[in-house]
């Protein structure tokens, strides 16, 4: 990771922080128009595997991710590791009202981030509207990440189950690159991925091997860091996401 980043004493992996209230332009999409070109100083490249943030650290700052995918799980109290979800480009990670961060925060791939620092984002709310609604809909945005997972977890089959999280999958990465494509790259493991479902790791590969036998989805290979998978029949798939297939 780069040299710049110390761990802290509170469990987070705490960056230089970027004042980015400073780089705030009228009619932006975001409260925080960043220019990618922004100073390596304020922005970091994290290789994968790196917990950048840690279950209970106390919050310093939060994170968007430029590019990338994380993996957001927590530890319960009878020590099961349970994954609430994946975080990709676009998505905010370590945002919280409380006193402690919620969830851990992994890297799957190298991982482009900007930090937020706490401080900075406390002293700009109570005097700018535009960073409080902004803050809801970041929050918003969490609690639709947390409903999606609810909604996965609901359904009955293993199939079905793995139908929503490739849908769900397929939307995320329309979203980041602006248009549809029916191939998407998995940087999870299928042990993350059965974990997220709560399902068996050997549930999960037979699951995915009857999506494949059955023509739905094809596997092409490997990205740089993930494995590659066509959507061959997306209208079969949505049929098993919500259709009573076991």
């Amino acid at each position: 990771m780069n040299d710049m980043a110390r761990k802290s004493k509170t469990g987070a992996i705490f960056l230089q922080q970027a004042m980015l209230f400073d780089k705030m332009m009228e009619g932006a999409t975001s409260l925080f128009k960043w220019p990618y070109d922004i100073d390596d100083r304020k922005a970091y490249n994290v290789a994968a595997g790196q917990v950048v943030l840690r279950q209970g650290g106390k919050p310093e700052c939060f994170f968007e991710i430029v590019s990338g995918t994380m993996k957001l799980s927590q530890v319960t109290e009878d020590g099961r590791q349970i994954i609430v979800g994946f975080a990709s480009s676009g998505d905010f990670v370590g945002l919280t009202g409380g006193k402690e961060y919620r969830y851990a925060a992994e890297t799957l791939t190298m991982t482009r981030l900007l930090s937020i620092s706490y401080k900075t984002f406390y002293e700009q709310l109570p005097q700018n509207r535009a960073a409080r609604e902004t803050l809801l809909g970041w929050f918003d945005a969490q609690e639709k990440m947390v409903q999606d997972h609810m909604a996965i977890l609901s359904l009955q089959s293993p199939l079905a189950k793995l139908a929503a999280f490739l849908l769900k999958q397929i939307s995320r990465q329309t979203r980041s690159a602006g248009h549809d494509d029916p191939v998407i790259d998995l940087p999870m493991t299928q042990k993350d991925i059965a974990t997220y479902l709560a399902i068996a790791p050997e549930t999960c590969s037979r699951t995915m091997k009857r999506l494949r036998d059955d023509k739905i989805i094809e596997a092409i290979g490997r990205s740089g860091e993930g494995k590659l998978h066509r959507i061959l029949n997306r209208e079969q798939l949505n049929e098993i996401a919500n259709g009573p297939f076991v």
